[in-house]
């Protein structure tokens, strides 16, 4: 069967036997929030300001614009048409997603010119979303794909993404970790370290062989020869302590449980010290200027595009008991102001800090104030 055709008809199957339907039509919005995903990341901005949602996993489809395409365009390219009239309904001055990894996002404006497109990038990438812009743009060799501002996490992001997005890039850094603002850094001894725990809620019999077992059991013993207490930071929930201390073993450790996202935070910009092997939530404090160290396999993480030497300043590829504690006794000496120094060209490469996200708000303001046109 023709892959057009195949894509047509589980659009409609899923259209008639999947999805929810919603029989109101679209209300104007100066807003439009494309992917519902992006609405958790945005609650922030988002809980005084009116908007509408385009459900671009079509987990919801509005059955006045599906009804509105055939009538008007028929069954002929109706995933195009149906987002084409969607936006006509809404009118959006501004079309926001945080779930750039779509590339699907980055065709919209060729679609509907008739708004500004803001995109966020939330997690870092791999090389999924650039090999597909590469391949499609094989095939279709003029093809553009076109955002009006794009917000990155770091400086090297940016610098990948003008290779393939026509777009503004302006880095911002974490829009969760720039919401939940630091007020101000530790100073002082450190007598508390906290662990930020990777463990997958399916622990497995071999977990003792994981880098993050190896990680904590020399981080406990660091912390009871030098007198620090020890915190575990969990993703989960209060009801996972039990299978935290059966995998990481021993009582001498406070277990931190996953409450909400915020209150997260507020544990990560009250921390006096962390270590981790691999997070983004890691990195995030990095970005605050909030003293750590780190321990990944590949730094910052595997596929990044920019290759890092495998140690420097606040990490290490390499772990053992050893060079933990020669990691967390070097930055702990250093004040304040020689730590940034350390750290800010290498954090800003691959996360950087904008308390309150100012520079997104500003950026949106002038667009729906038509300032920039």
């Amino acid at each position: 069967m023709n892959p057009y055709i195949k894509n047509q008809i589980n659009l409609l199957y899923r259209i008639l036997f999947v999805t929810k339907w919603i029989f109101r039509k679209p209300k104007k919005s100066n807003i439009l929030i494309y992917d519902n995903e992006s609405i958790e990341e945005l609650n922030f901005f988002l809980k005084d300001k009116s908007f509408e949602v385009f459900f671009a996993r079509y987990e919801k489809i509005n059955i006045y614009v599906f009804l509105f395409s055939i009538f008007k365009n028929g069954f002929n390219n109706i995933k195009n048409n149906y987002k084409l009239n969607y936006f006509n309904f809404v009118k959006p001055k501004v079309i926001i997603t945080l779930i750039d990894e779509n590339p699907g996002f980055f065709k919209l404006k060729n679609i509907y010119d008739k708004a500004r497109y803001i995109s966020i990038q939330i997690a870092f990438k791999d090389n999924i979303f650039y090999d597909y812009i590469k391949n499609y743009k094989k095939k279709n060799k003029n093809y553009i794909f076109k955002c009006d501002s794009s917000f990155v996490l770091g400086s090297n992001d940016a610098i990948k993404y003008k290779n393939f997005v026509s777009s503004e890039i302006l880095n911002l850094g974490s829009i969760k970790n720039n919401d939940n603002a630091l007020k101000k850094n530790f100073k002082g001894e450190v007598k508390k370290i906290i662990f930020i725990s990777q463990l997958s809620s399916r622990v497995s019999k071999d977990v003792r062989n994981s880098r993050g077992y190896k990680i904590f059991q020399y981080l406990k013993n660091y912390c009871k020869e030098n007198k620090i207490k020890l915190y575990l930071l969990s993703k989960y929930g209060a009801d996972f302590e039990k299978k935290h201390r059966e995998a990481y073993k021993g009582k001498d450790w406070v277990y931190l449980p996953k409450k909400n996202t915020i209150n997260t935070y507020k544990i990560i910009n009250n921390a006096q010290f962390l270590v981790f092997d691999n997070t983004t939530l890691g990195y995030e404090a990095l970005s605050k200027n909030i003293k750590g160290v780190c321990f990944p396999i590949v730094f910052p993480y595997k596929k990044y595009s920019k290759k890092f030497t495998k140690e420097g300043p606040f990490w290490s590829t390499k772990i053992s008991e050893k060079i933990l504690s020669k990691k967390i006794d070097f930055v702990m000496k250093l004040t304040n102001d020689r730590w940034e120094k350390r750290i800010k060209k290498i954090i800003k490469e691959i996360i950087v800090y904008n308390p309150h996200n100012t520079l997104f708000k500003q950026k949106l303001k002038k667009y729906i104030n038509n300032e920039i046109l």
